[in-house]
């Protein structure tokens, strides 16, 4: 099944750590959480309009994360952004924003993200921000 969530992928930042008495407490920082907090909402709109049921076993899934064109793109650049020629080699990492997308959508698109035994994923350049899952199910083995 494919989702299409429209909002600008993030990618996850450093944990941050404050003294909590003893201890230390971790914590995302302000614009990872609101990204991971803003996807699970629209993932769950989605989930309901959409029927979906999690699947169970080992899943394939394949992320593409569309991102916004800088301000800064020339017309040649938009058009060949467009056109899959030109493409965010810059940061933020690519893994970065499959695992802040992993953890958001937790519970929601399937159990655990430790059920993806494989995954295919790619950051491109679009007229509108926006992340696209695929989920297939591998097997149904629950083991």
């Amino acid at each position: 099944m494919i989702f299409k969530f429209f909002i600008e992928p993030q990618q996850q930042e450093r944990p941050r750590a404050v003294r909590f008495g003893n201890g230390v407490r971790m914590y995302d920082p302000k614009a990872t959480k609101l990204y991971k907090e803003t996807l699970a909402l629209i993932a769950k709109s989605e989930v309901v309009k959409k029927g979906y049921r999690r699947p169970q076993g080992a899943l394939e899934v394949s992320m593409t994360f569309v991102r916004s064109m800088p301000k800064s793109f020339t017309a040649k650049q938009k058009k060949m952004a467009l056109n899959g020629e030109l493409l965010p080699r810059k940061k933020p990492d690519l893994s970065n924003f499959v695992k802040s997308t992993e953890d958001a959508l937790n519970g929601i698109l399937w159990d655990d993200d430790n059920a993806i035994v494989q995954e295919i994923s790619s950051k491109v350049y679009g007229q509108q921000a926006r992340v696209i899952v695929e989920i297939h199910t591998v097997n149904d083995n629950k083991f």
